[in-house]
């Protein structure tokens, strides 16, 4: 089937384009989503939009690959008939028409589905608008919030006072094609809304032809009917989005999300835009109706919360090992938290002088088969050390600086890797989500001095012993200096992921899970909680993202809906993330 948008919103002039449902998207291979210098993100990484955006006109945080909530889609119970019937009056104040949707009755068929899940449907005399909108949503299972939006984002008949009947005939552009006439025997207000519900729920179930979008999965999506204009990997996370894109099978460019109540550029299609925009002025976060659980991993301090961290992570006795970094400094365990994670055990944080109890009572919970200390006696003093012996073998691993101590780590870790990591030494929270990141993929992270002129000697050596060939640098020029990137460029293919922040950046360097069951969550303000997380994420194979105290930024709650999340797993207490961050509240 085929079908054309037009979406006309009253003093604004933007219209989509020609579409088709069933057009066939080739597969092509995805690269990571890469954010290349402050801000400008490079794949499918993009919220809610919010006051600020509005009065912009700009579409902050937008994400391709999560448009809605399945939950907000295949919605039976979304609004009554009587909260139906007062939307259509608030947006069509002062219509007196009979053919606006306020006044509007249309005698219905029946209507036995030839093929799709809607039940059967009794037609009756003079229904009014709000009731077959009301009861195609019980029929089908697709919201009345949807259905809303669909008619203002096609035909602009919510705020359209005199649609004439040509306009009603194709309220949903359902049965219309690409040229030529739409089809008759789709043409009123009923049919349009009954035939476009069973449509779009009928999309992606089995037995259907429409399953080339794979949910999970990065699928090419045009801007544009043009073939010129070129298409964009977009990562698909559930079953509502994909129905839009068979629907309107183009996304928004970046000329369109800039200008999101006007027009764009020469590729810019706006339906799945305006439908986004839509439901987010009218009902709020399309997306927030996804059952995402926050739970805490906390303590008392951060010895104990790290323990917290580890009972969860690895609830039963005799892990292969467990590493022990001092609590009060962070350099080493940035590149402690990836080795962890491939050995297969936690870290945990110690006071340097003396061993912590929660931390001595957690090792002899865990019997670990070797304990690794990291770093050297000014880190973790030889007293700690011998504690530490009485439970089990003890190692330490510690060099003559914070570099050498992680170089130290890799070697020891890995035997060999393609792929590593590399953060400054000097701060760390581009370290802390690079941890996560390498150790859900197997490989290290490095630590470099990020003002120095060019990447150390030593690191490049250490880099290639392991059999490197790609190396990813976590932040921005400012972190890590054009002059280590390319010193390192000269041996190894170089990805640099960056932001404008370190929340923007964080999100950047996840893109490398295009989808995710859950995220950890830690403070950008504060290390130790972090770290031990970091290798926590890296075992469970998620992302670890970094939000403000006290509220979520854009990027990180963007990153968590474009991945699909339905878990958070917040690392502290209140004081480090408060209650705002685990409801994912804007800033």
């Amino acid at each position: 089937m085929k079908k054309f948008v037009y979406a006309i919103l009253i003093g604004v002039l933007a219209a989509s384009a020609a579409v088709t449902p069933a057009m066939a998207l080739e597969q092509s291979a995805a690269g990571d989503a890469v954010v290349a210098g402050a801000g400008s993100v490079v794949g499918e990484v993009r919220g809610i939009l919010r006051a600020e955006d509005a009065a912009s006109g700009t579409a902050n945080g937008f994400t391709s690959g999560n448009l809605i909530a399945d939950a907000n889609f295949y919605d039976d119970g979304a609004m009554s008939e009587a909260a139906i019937q007062a939307f259509l009056v608030k947006m069509g104040a002062g219509c007196t028409s009979s053919s606006c949707l306020v006044n509007y009755r249309e005698t219905t068929p029946d209507i036995d589905w030839s093929y799709g899940s809607c039940a059967e449907y009794a037609g009756a005399a003079s229904e009014k608008a709000s009731r077959i909108i009301f009861r195609v949503q019980q029929a089908c299972g697709l919201s009345a919030r949807v259905i809303l939006v669909m008619l203002q984002k096609e035909q602009s008949l919510l705020t359209n006072r005199t649609p004439p009947v040509a306009t009603l005939a194709k309220a949903m552009g359902y049965g219309c094609p690409d040229a030529g006439a739409c089809d008759p025997e789709y043409a009123s207000f009923f049919k349009q809304v009954a035939f476009a519900a069973r449509q779009l729920t009928y999309y992606g179930t089995a037995g259907s032809s429409y399953t080339y979008l794979r949910v999970g999965a990065a699928n090419p999506i045009a801007y544009s009917p043009k073939s010129s204009c070129g298409s964009g990997n977009v990562v698909i996370v559930n079953r509502a989005t994909a129905a839009l894109y068979y629907y309107t099978p183009f996304q928004p460019d970046a000329a369109a999300l800039k200008n999101v109540y006007g027009t764009g550029g020469a590729c810019s299609e706006y339906g799945n835009r305006n439908f986004w925009r839509l439901y987010t002025d009218w009902f709020g976060d399309p997306r927030s109706g996804a059952a995402i659980t926050a739970t805490r991993l906390q303590g008392a301090d951060r010895y104990a919360t790290a323990v917290a961290i580890s009972r969860a992570g690895f609830p039963a006795a005799g892990v292969p090992v467990a590493y022990v970094a001092a609590g009060n400094q962070f350099a080493d365990a940035l590149a402690a938290a990836p080795a962890a994670a491939h050995r297969g055990g936690p870290l945990l944080l110690t006071d340097p002088t003396s061993l912590s109890a929660a931390t001595a009572g957690e090792l002899k919970r865990l019997k670990p088969k070797r304990i690794v200390v990291v770093g050297g006696t000014g880190a973790v003093s030889a007293g700690v050390a011998t504690a530490l012996g009485k439970i089990a073998s003890t190692t330490r691993i510690g060099g003559s600086d914070r570099y050498d101590t992680s170089r130290r780590l890799a070697s020891d870790a890995f035997g060999s890797a393609d792929l590593a990591y590399v953060a400054t030494g000097r701060d760390f929270p581009d370290g802390l989500s690079a941890g996560a990141a390498a150790g859900s993929l197997d490989v290290p992270v490095v630590l470099v001095d990020g003002r120095a002129a060019r990447a150390d000697s030593a690191t490049i050596a250490m880099l290639r012993k392991l059999g490197v060939d790609a190396v990813r640098i976590a932040g921005g020029t400012g972190v890590v200096s054009a002059g280590v990137q390319s010193s390192l460029a000269a041996s190894f293919s170089v990805t640099r992921y960056a932001g404008a922040d370190r929340y923007t950046t964080s999100a950047a360097v996840n893109s490398v899970f295009r989808t995710a069951t859950g995220v950890f969550i830690a403070t950008g303000a504060a290390f130790p909680d972090a770290l031990t997380g970091a290798a926590a994420a890296g075992t469970a194979e998620l992302p670890l993202l970094l939000s403000m105290p006290n509220c979520t930024p854009v990027a990180t709650r963007v990153a968590v809906f474009s991945k699909g999340a339905t878990s958070v797993r917040l690392v502290g207490g209140t004081g480090a993330l408060s209650d705002r961050v685990a409801k994912l509240q804007s800033c």
